[in-house]
């Protein structure tokens, strides 16, 4: 994560995309997992209602289908083509790109505006962002917690999942500053937020910094102090929005 400062919703930021795709294909695969475990045992098969276990075989037919949306995704976001998707699911890449490509689009969007717009008169708005991505330290934790305890093969594993996902460099974290960035401006109705452009910017004046270090551009220094000083603007003239609001 970059030494500038987020809000706590915003710690998916030290998540390269690909990881926190990763994490979100995980979690539903635990969810199928547990899922499937509660249907062996046959201590209750006696109360059942007529028809339950059906219903019940569906549910996890229903959630493999999640499954296999959030692996697509996740394949997706590591710039797998649609040619060799369609190939494992035996249709052409045109019929596999017909049929993922709402729910591609959707994760998109979601990295950007992690929440759906609140309804008239509601108190919280909904999570459009997949929970495991939104909170990924604390999904890692766990899903690393699961693996240890269901996997006899990883019981002495550390970090069974959080320990292999893709690593966010430099690079990929100014990507998602300049889609972020990108995307204030998407409506053209609506002004970007300040505060928000704030954020971005002087998350983006500590990876010039970085980069400045790393890969000895001076240049790089210069650009950083130029985004601090728009973040420090910024941050005035959201300030005195909100003064003036008040007033």
């Amino acid at each position: 994560m970059t030494d500038a400062e987020h809000d706590p919703a915003s710690e998916r930021y030290a998540y390269s995309r690909t990881a926190l795709a990763r994490l979100a294909l995980s979690a539903e695969l635990r969810e199928l997992a547990e899922r499937a475990a509660g249907g062996i045992p046959t201590t209750n098969d006696m109360w059942a209602h007529p028809g339950e276990t059906v219903g019940n075989a569906l549910d996890l037919v229903h959630q493999a289908q999640e499954v296999l949306v959030r692996a697509v995704v996740y394949e997706r976001q590591k710039h797998t083509s649609w040619e060799a998707i369609g190939e494992q699911l035996e249709m052409k890449k045109q019929s596999a790109h017909e049929r993922f490509k709402k729910a591609v689009a959707e994760w998109q969007l979601s990295l950007q505006e992690p929440h759906y717009p609140a309804p008239p008169g509601a108190p919280v708005r909904g999570l459009r962002l997949h929970e495991a991505a939104y909170a990924p330290t604390t999904a890692g934790q766990n899903l690393d917690t699961w693996v240890r305890e269901h996997i006899p093969a990883h019981r002495e594993t550390d970090h069974p999942v959080t320990g292999h996902l893709p690593a966010l460099t430099t690079a990929e974290e100014m990507v998602q500053v300049l889609d972020a960035l990108h995307h204030l401006y998407g409506d053209r109705r609506t002004p970007p937020d300040p505060d928000a452009r704030a954020r971005l910017t002087e998350r983006k004046a500590a990876l010039l910094d970085r980069i400045a270090v790393e890969d000895g551009r001076p240049e790089a220094a210069q650009q950083a102090e130029e985004a601090r000083a728009l973040a420090a603007q910024l941050r005035t003239e959201a300030a005195q929005t909100r003064d003036e609001n008040r007033h």
